[in-house]
């Protein structure tokens, strides 16, 4: 009979405990070998073997031998009789019970109902019958423990182990008499087998392949010397069952079930396994099997192969592996490339109609210009004649709001196209949300509830505050004319983090950290047709003459110019939530409360000269009547060499250069930056429909830059223009000092000359003056020592402001700021005199 499957340390300890039983032909001493064998390997209390008397009655089981207490404690109970505990094992069942005083089996029969009196104290109880090799039981091994639960599964296996060897033992000692004449003779054949094996095992050690042999029912009997070369175990411990010890055991069901096959079917076998190496590793062999057929075709013998093929089947692996994996990546990135061919079209498509809708605005605003400026020159010139006329004056009314509304379709355009000039500021959305509330309950009205959802912690962006405002508004507004019948309106911030696997999705999104601005609504929702195009321009979901089309195109227009993403969500009849990631704003800043300067219409008291430069021929007309209406000298020029030629021949310096940004020939940037080499103090204000990156990069204005966007009307040309005339032109001086003596002495110095200064002792309290005053200062008075970083600062706030450098007597002076017209340097230590002198140079009066 095959041994059961044993752990290898078991296998070992039970081979030590049952190799002595074959040794020995005495019955007694075989059984009470096996006894102590049960009770070592088990770690139990008591073992008994007790032979089977039964005959007819069932009422005789004699007590053969005992291990673990004396044999006059057992019998002065008498013997046992066949109880429903001991019957079952003399019936050739295994019976085991973790504690037999309540099994009921055992304690439920007369006269005892628990243990019986001086009984030893077991507890746990295990009973094996020992079957011999006819089928019939010669006996049982009995185990007991005092305490409860001792035996599980693997001591039941032991136990069978040890009853099956114990049943061949002791049919081997009766036969063994039987036995002895059959020894001669197969003593002769047994040299003969002997002499084969040496010529076998000599023929299978020349060969690099392990070779074994099984008896028909598959029973292990040879290896030869590469098997054990291999497997580093010592001869004779694999045959029979025992090469399951070295077996992988992950491969044992699949081996087990071709190998049953092959028994039944007699066919040959190839598998790939793995076998423990006598390194202790497991490596992959190949094993092949074949059997041998007598004359009447029964199976005598099998013999089988393992060819070690773990190398080989390694490298096939990796190449497995490495061709699924560029399957995959090759798969992975036609997908990307697919997703990016459309984001491509798209983004061309968009792009498409941006450079259309911006060339359209640049025309149309300069139409509007036209329009808006002539509308006012008329108003003002009846209000100026005392003409009363109401239907004039409505008709005038009438169409300033006309162009006024073109206007702001003209901006939605650019907005769209991503041509808008952005002014952006460090921003807390949380905070601008909240300062809108009320203007969110006046455009959605009573019957839209409204919940705003803020994140703790949120990050700080960097954006145009208006441009933003107007992007959610046109979203409420959009989400209330899709609730006609009133809902819930959700405005939600998050961080967010696009990761690449995001980034692959959607091709033109940069993977990084992310403020989330979500608005939901629960109206009717978008198809998905709907949802590819909402974007474009024009395109509405909504009625005939109740949508142009501009809001959403105005929202993805501004949150690409500024870096960032918008997503659209929505299902028919459940809602839509739109979301905008702006690019979080890694550097720390203060929010500073933004200071808001109020001007009145004013007029020149001067008398300065303006350059206009434009190339429109009516909307430089409507310019120049504007300025000389506010009392300004007033030169034009239609492109950019005139306006040059203009410059030179001016005796008296140029207050103003009002120039038009796109212009054929010459920008008006390129005019600008040659007109300050003849005359570096020289203020400039731009005007255009559609800057493209002549002024601003990145979708914002150049640091410095001050532009009034067409259509422009009247007022606003006047508090623009007065504006950037009057910037460095008030009596307030900022000086900027590390030295706290040296600060105080030239305020006082600069108080003296009848100024008002304000002063700062770092960099940091200096750019916030700056900020709180928008550089309206006649200059600063900067130490060169707080670092060429605060003077880029203070020029990027403000490209006019003149700067008075102080640095130590023999320092070199800042390169990058060499040619800059509005920078002068007075050497450490200086007096009053000298900041009168430097001040003569770079501003051109005395103070």
């Amino acid at each position: 009979m095959p041994l059961p499957q044993f752990e290898p340390d078991l296998l070992e300890a039970f081979a030590e405990r049952t190799t002595s039983l074959f040794a020995d032909h005495d019955s007694e001493g075989v059984i009470q070998q096996v006894c102590d064998a049960a009770r070592a390997l088990t770690q139990t209390a008591y073992a008994a073997y007790f032979h089977n008397l039964y005959v007819e009655s069932g009422e005789r089981l004699g007590l053969f031998t005992l291990s673990g207490a004396r044999r006059d404690e057992f019998e002065r109970l008498g013997h046992p009789r066949a109880t429903p505990v001991f019957a079952p094992t003399f019936a050739n069942e295994i019976v085991r019970s973790d504690d037999i005083t309540v099994d009921p089996r055992y304690g439920g029969f007369e006269p005892h109902h628990g243990m019986p009196p001086r009984h030893l104290p077991v507890r746990s109880y295990l009973a094996v019958p020992v079957v011999g090799r006819e089928g019939d039981v010669l006996g049982g091994l009995l185990l007991g423990h005092p305490e409860p639960g001792r035996f599980d599964d693997r001591a039941e296996r032991l136990v069978v182990g040890l009853a099956a060897q114990a049943a061949v033992a002791i049919d081997n000692a009766r036969l063994f008499e039987a036995q002895q004449h059959e020894i001669a003779v197969r003593t002769e054949a047994e040299a003969a087998l002997a002499e084969s094996r040496v010529q076998l095992d000599a023929i299978n050690n020349s060969i690099d392949q392990m070779i074994w042999t099984t008896l028909p029912d598959g029973y292990h009997d040879y290896y030869n010397a590469r098997w054990y070369e291999f497997t580093g175990v010592r001869e004779g411990s694999t045959d029979g069952e025992g090469w399951n010890a070295i077996f992988h055991p992950d491969d044992q069901p699949r081996a087990w079930e071709l190998w049953r096959h092959s028994l039944k079917t007699g066919e040959p076998y190839e598998i790939e396994y793995r076998l423990r190496h006598w390194t202790g590793e497991y490596r992959w062999v190949l094993g092949r099997a074949k059997c041998v057929r007598d004359e009447a075709g029964r199976i005598t013998r099998w013999f089988g192969t393992c060819t070690d093929i773990h190398d080989l089947k390694s490298a096939r692996d990796e190449l497995r592996a490495l061709t699924a994996s560029l399957e995959e990546r090759v798969e992975e990135r036609t997908r990307q490339l697919m997703l990016a061919e459309d984001a491509l079209r798209q983004a061309q498509k968009m792009e498409a109609v941006g450079q259309l809708t911006g060339g359209i605005a640049h025309d149309f605003n300069n139409l509007l210009t036209i329009v808006t400026g002539n509308v006012g020159i008329a108003r003002r010139a009846l209000e100026a004649a005392g003409v009363g006329d109401i239907r004039a004056q409505r008709a005038l009314d009438g169409a300033m709001k006309g162009a006024e509304r073109a206007a702001t379709l003209t901006q939605r355009l650019l907005a769209f196209s991503r041509r808008q000039p952005l002014a952006p500021k460090p921003i807390d959305v949380d905070r601008l949300i909240a300062s809108m509330a009320d203007l969110l309950a006046r455009a959605l009205g009573e019957t839209i509830e409204t919940e705003t959802v803020t994140a703790p912690g949120l990050w700080r962006v960097e954006a145009d505050p208006h441009q933003l405002e107007s992007a959610i508004l046109n979203l409420a507004v959009n989400a209330r004319d899709a609730m006609p019948d009133g809902g819930k309106l959700t405005i939600e911030t998050a961080n967010a983090v696009l990761d690449e696997w995001y980034s692959a999705q959607h091709a033109e999104v940069a993977p990084g950290a992310y403020v989330m601005i979500a608005v939901t609504d629960t109206g009717s929702g978008m198809s998905r047709e709907q949802v590819a195009r909402a974007f474009e321009p024009f395109f509405t979901t909504k009625e005939v003459g109740k949508g142009t089309g501009l809001g959403l195109s105005m929202v993805y227009g501004f949150v690409k110019q500024s870096g960032g993403h918008v997503k659209i969500y929505s299902e028919q009849g459940h809602g839509t939530t739109i979301r905008i990631y702006l690019p979080r704003l890694a550097a720390a800043v203060d929010l500073e409360p933004e200071v808001t300067l109020v001007h009145g219409l004013e007029v020149s008291r001067r008398r300065e000269t303006i350059l206009v430069c434009e190339d429109d021929d009516d909307v430089r007309a409507y310019t120049v009547e504007c300025l000389r209406e506010l009392g300004y000298r007033v030169l034009e020029a239609h492109d950019g060499p005139s306006a040059l030629r203009l410059l030179l021949r001016q005796e008296d310096p140029v207050d103003l250069l009002f120039t038009d940004v796109v212009m054929p020939g010459m920008s008006g940037r390129e005019l600008a930056d040659a007109a300050r080499l003849e005359q570096p103090s020289l203020r400039v204000l731009y005007t255009s429909g559609y800057t493209r990156n002549a002024i601003m990069h990145g979708g914002r204005l150049d640091p410095g830059v001050e532009m009034v966007a067409k259509p422009f009307s009247f007022e606003t040309l006047a508090r623009a223009v007065r504006d950037v005339i009057d910037r460095g032109q008030s009596a307030r001086v900022l000086v900027c000092e590390h030295d706290g003596a040296v600060r105080a002495q030239a305020v006082e110095a600069l108080e003296a000359a009848g100024l008002t200064v304000e002063s700062a002792a770092n960099p940091s309290e200096a750019l916030g003056k700056m900020r709180a005053a928008r550089g309206d200062y006649r200059f600063a008075l900067i130490d060169a020592r707080l670092g060429p970083e605060l003077v880029a600062e203070l020029r990027g706030l403000s490209n006019d402001l003149p700067l008075l450098i102080a640095q130590e007597q023999g320092a070199e002076p800042v390169a990058r700021f060499e040619g800059d017209g509005r920078i002068a340097v007075v050497t450490r230590p200086y007096t009053a005199d000298a900041l009168r002198e430097a001040h003569e140079r770079l501003i051109g009066d005395r103070l």
